[in-house]
């Protein structure tokens, strides 16, 4: 699962950097050409798909410890394609915030409007880079907490 995690931090900060003006103006309105909101609205509709993936397979190891194996976990028939659905499904199981499945939804919307849209307003590149970091933090939760529930208590 870390893996997992360092997978979706790195495609956090990709799209990110794809958004940002940085200290190369020039360099960024090339980057930001070569990502248009379309690209960018899709990638993050890929990190929601890959911390989904995560949150199932946090669930599937905590309830099954050492037998969950190297088997995904993943069927076809009863895939779970939101992480704000996984969070509520799995989240009580392994003590995640109830505030993060708010986020998700929150963040699953926006990222709706703006994959079949431009971005809108001076302030929505920054909401979209918060969000690609929200999807990094989250996964460290999903992490953190299964690695603290594997912890024997003292």
């Amino acid at each position: 699962m870390a893996g997992q995690v360092a997978h979706i931090r790195r495609a956090a900060a990709f799209l990110s950097n794809g958004m940002s003006l940085g200290l190369c103006p020039d360099a960024a309105m090339r980057r930001r050409d070569a990502m248009p909101a379309k690209l960018i609205g899709n990638g993050l509709r890929e990190l929601d798909l890959f911390l989904t993936d995560l949150i199932v397979e946090a669930g599937r190891v905590d309830r099954l410890g050492i037998a969950a194996g190297r088997d995904p976990g993943i069927h076809p028939g009863r895939r779970i394609f939101s992480a704000a659905e996984a969070w509520r499904r799995t989240g009580p199981q392994l003590g995640l915030a109830e505030e993060s499945r708010t986020r998700l939804r929150q963040m699953r919307a926006a990222q709706n409007r703006q994959c079949f849209g431009r971005l809108r307003g001076d302030g929505a590149e920054a909401a979209m880079q918060r969000a690609c970091a929200d999807y990094a933090r989250l996964a460290d939760d999903v992490l953190a907490a299964v690695r603290g529930r594997a912890t024997p208590a003292p």
